[in-house]
């Protein structure tokens, strides 16, 4: 495979990371198969994007184009006064892949949302700039979905928006359009929000604050394929927000399942918040600061789903190397 005559970015390690190791697997070059690929028995339109709403386990599912997804509402086990969360995968990724699958298995888990996943991997296979270009035309696509959702009965107000990497971008252009017709979403949710093509601005604009009522995001590969900059209200930097993860190899091959492992931490984290309350942070000026004890006057939050809309800044904590990463009120010391 002329994949593997790739050199190695060797990066120095730190606590908790797995040395440098060999060999990978088939499925540790997916994302570099799927980026040349386009998604199996999906035409690669707008009007093929898949709205997926999940009942009581990840097989217990009713599926509906984005120009049918009014139908949602006839559903009888759809309980428009149940808050909804919709969640948008990443680049390149499949509705069975384990980014997809964790994080919906932790809300059926919780048990007291309605679950929705924005299934947009017909548009989400082949160039990243290509699709970076398009997603804002998507978002709007998604967003005129949500708004006959709203219109139709479906309170605005009950609504979270999560996205992982051009997810979180998605997601983003669907608040973003929904506020341009008078209906502004509560919370939006950036897990890793992707970087290459969003800051700066090259591509397509990137999430802001101002998308939403309250935009928390979590940062784990900043400066790789996650950005490194504060772009909501709340901007979580678990163990400093950039690679290696704790747990994460040292030194791997890139784009190989094995180098998104930061990347990836940050629906890991999401997840996990899901169903605990493990994951506590501090604001402070920057990380250095925090591990040198110069901020434990500001009060614990958390980070993750219990997040309070009215926290504002950057906030920071250390996470264990494998599941559980919370570690409660040693990660916020």
């Amino acid at each position: 495979m002329k994949w593997l005559v790739v050199s190695f970015i060797v990066v120095l390690s730190c606590e908790g990371q797995r040395p440098p190791s060999l060999p990978f697997t088939i499925s540790s070059f997916r994302t570099i198969e799927r980026g040349l690929s386009t998604a199996p028995g999906r035409s690669p339109t707008v009007s093929d994007i898949i709205i997926r709403y999940y009942r009581t386990n990840l097989t217990s599912l009713t599926s509906y184009r984005i120009g049918n997804a009014k139908s949602l509402l006839t559903d009888p086990a759809f309980d428009v006064k149940r808050p909804t969360v919709i969640y948008a995968h990443g680049y390149v990724e499949l509705s069975t892949d384990e980014s997809i699958t964790t994080v919906v298995s932790a809300y059926l888990q919780r048990g007291d949302y309605n679950v929705l996943l924005v299934d947009w991997s017909n548009i989400a296979f082949g160039n990243y700039v290509i699709i970076a270009k398009t997603l804002p035309g998507a978002g709007q696509h998604v967003g005129k979905a949500f708004l006959k959702l709203v219109k139709r009965g479906l309170p605005v107000k009950t609504l979270h928006l999560v996205g992982h990497s051009m997810g979180s971008h998605l997601m983003a252009y669907a608040a973003r359009y929904l506020k341009s017709r008078g209906y502004t979403v509560p919370r939006l949710t950036g897990l890793d929000p992707a970087y290459p093509g969003f800051y700066p601005p090259l591509a397509a604009p990137p999430m802001t604050s101002s998308d939403a009522s309250f935009v928390d995001v979590i940062h784990t590969d900043g400066g790789g394929y996650g950005t490194p900059e504060a772009t909501g209200h709340a901007d979580f930097w678990p163990n400093g927000g950039q690679a290696k993860q704790p747990g994460c190899l040292s030194a791997t091959l890139p784009l190989t399942n094995e180098d998104f492992c930061s990347h990836w931490r940050s629906w890991a984290f999401w997840s996990e918040s899901l169903n605990g309350d493990s994951f506590l942070a501090r604001k402070c000026q920057d990380y250095d600061l925090f591990l040198r004890g110069q901020c434990m006057e500001e009060p614990v939050v958390f980070m993750g789903i219990k997040a309070a809309p009215d926290l504002r800044g950057n906030f920071y904590l250390r996470t264990g190397a494998k599941s559980p990463y919370g570690l409660n009120m040693r990660g916020a010391s």
